[in-house]
């Protein structure tokens, strides 16, 4: 009898667990697709704490000793509907970060040639005392002159 409520306690905790996580990992995946970094940064203590609990309860529903028989059906029931959602919430999760990691890469890399391209150097002169950068970009809006001494 005390397997039975050793069974019922952890597919409880289980319940519990999973409940919660879900939760999370809904306001994770709206956080990150809203781009909301702060609150993802706030969920995440919470997140890790439940996902090592749900694996540890569910790690510990493997045991050959655990007899699940006397268990409610609509409960084992519950739990696997309940663990779906979670696969499909996590995949999403998955995503979600690969993405914002890209995006995150992405900007620090246009902010990084920005910065490679505003750098100011000492260059050189041209002939009329213009650095060389600037005397490209006069040059461009002056025009040519020359006069052909042969007329």
């Amino acid at each position: 009898m005390a397997e039975v409520l050793e069974a019922k306690e952890r597919i409880d905790d289980l319940l519990f667990i999973a409940q919660n996580l879900i939760k999370i990992l809904e306001q994770e995946n709206k956080a990150l697709t809203e781009g909301r970094n702060n609150v993802v940064q706030d969920l995440l203590e919470q997140k890790i704490k439940l996902s090592r609990a749900y694996e540890i309860r569910v790690l510990g529903m493997d045991q050959p000793d655990q007899d699940y028989s006397e268990v409610d059906p609509i409960l084992m029931e519950k739990i696997k509907d309940l663990s779906l959602r979670l696969q499909e919430l996590v995949e999403i999760n998955a995503n979600e970060l690969k993405i914002n990691i890209e995006v995150g890469k992405r900007y620090m890399n246009v902010v990084a040639s920005s910065l490679k391209a505003a750098t100011p150097s000492a260059g050189t002169y041209g002939a009329r005392g213009i650095p060389e950068q600037d005397a490209h970009v006069n040059k461009a809006k002056m025009s040519s002159f020359s006069i052909d001494e042969n007329l």
